[in-house]
């Protein structure tokens, strides 16, 4: 029996690792990620134009239409001003140069005929007539420096936009606004 107990052992030995489960491939509470799959993109005669690579990221940099954007002098109380958004434009790029103010901002309707006035400001008129208009609670917050944003549908259809616009208190810093006037800037364009 003695002689047989080296031959066991070496026996297990070999025979162990086949048996023994093997470790799992993501160690035991280690983060996780999903990935999305590539999608083809088909032409309209129903070929593939184009497939992805799974393992390239690509980021489309903001394009812009035209070589100005528009500036709006936002105070506390708010005003509404006509512009006319390029065509086939389907972002924007805000920049709030006030270290003092974040910037409220939406498009809104016109409630009677629009009537407007020009500004000293390139292509921004301001409204007269009586429109909707942005509150410190509703349109888009931003804080200071810039950003880049899908363009939402304009209420109006067409490519005249009336932007309502005003600066509100940064949260947590009480403050008195009034006099104040911070020149927001936007250019419509392409890609983020």
């Amino acid at each position: 029996m003695a002689r047989f107990a080296p031959l066991v052992a070496l026996l297990l030995l070999l025979v162990a690792p086949a048996l023994a489960e093997p470790p799992p491939t993501v160690a035991p509470g280690a983060a996780q990620s999903v990935q999305l799959q590539p999608v083809a993109i088909y032409g309209p005669d129903g070929r593939v134009v184009s497939f992805p690579d799974p393992n390239r990221t690509m980021v489309m940099p903001f394009v812009r239409a035209t070589g100005s954007g528009f500036i709006f002098p936002a105070t506390s109380s708010p005003q509404q001003f006509l512009v006319t958004q390029p065509t086939g434009t389907t972002t924007y790029r805000a920049y709030n140069p006030c270290a003092a103010a974040d910037v409220r901002i939406t498009s809104v309707s016109a409630l009677e005929p629009i009537v407007a006035v020009a500004t000293e400001y390139p292509g921004v008129a301001r409204i007269t007539s009586r429109t909707g208009a942005v509150d410190r609670f509703s349109g888009t917050r931003f804080g200071r420096g810039a950003e880049t944003l899908g363009s939402a549908a304009n209420p109006m259809g067409g490519p005249n936009r009336i932007v309502s616009i005003m600066i509100v208190p940064i949260p947590g810093y009480p403050a008195d606004l009034s006099g104040m006037t911070c020149e927001f800037e936007l250019m419509y364009g392409n890609g983020g």
